[in-house]
């Protein structure tokens, strides 16, 4: 468990935190697709080799998934959360079943809210990176209404 943030005040571009790892077994990638996102890449790895990919991978939804939950599980968040309204993602490479990641949360933005009520806008990159090849398979640029 990571200390968590007292409040918005208390960060500032640049800082960071190591989030730990996770890894996706093949039995969790298929039974996320199965329910949310039934590409036959994501489900079958007979026909996912004749994807783009060459080979079943996880969800790009299951990675920001995982990631996210990791990230608001930690504890990181858990004093000062009060939501948010928006995460650019991008997947720039696949994550296949049994991969380790490595997950980091970076504040890129900090802004008090301009009407003077007690909470501001952080926004946060949360990545996750390959272990075995430090390759960045998920970078997502969340928008987070935190507590002052």
């Amino acid at each position: 468990m990571t200390d968590p943030i007292r409040s918005l005040d208390d960060l500032a571009p640049g800082m960071a935190w190591d989030l730990g790892t996770l890894t996706l077994s093949l039995e969790e990638v298929v039974a996320f697709a199965s329910k949310y996102d039934p590409q036959y890449f994501h489900l079958d790895a007979e026909t996912a080799k004749e994807s783009i990919f060459g080979e079943l991978v996880a969800s790009g939804l299951h990675t920001l998934s995982a990631v996210f939950g990791r990230v608001m599980g930690s504890g990181l968040l858990s004093a000062v959360s009060l939501g948010g309204n928006q995460i650019d993602t991008k997947w720039p490479a696949p994550l296949r079943p049994g991969e380790e990641i490595a997950i980091r949360t970076e504040v890129v933005e900090v802004r008090p809210s301009r009407t003077g009520r007690s909470l501001g806008i952080a926004k946060l990159r949360h990545t996750a990176r390959r272990l075995s090849d430090n390759v960045i398979v998920l970078d997502a640029l969340g928008t987070h209404f935190l507590r002052r």
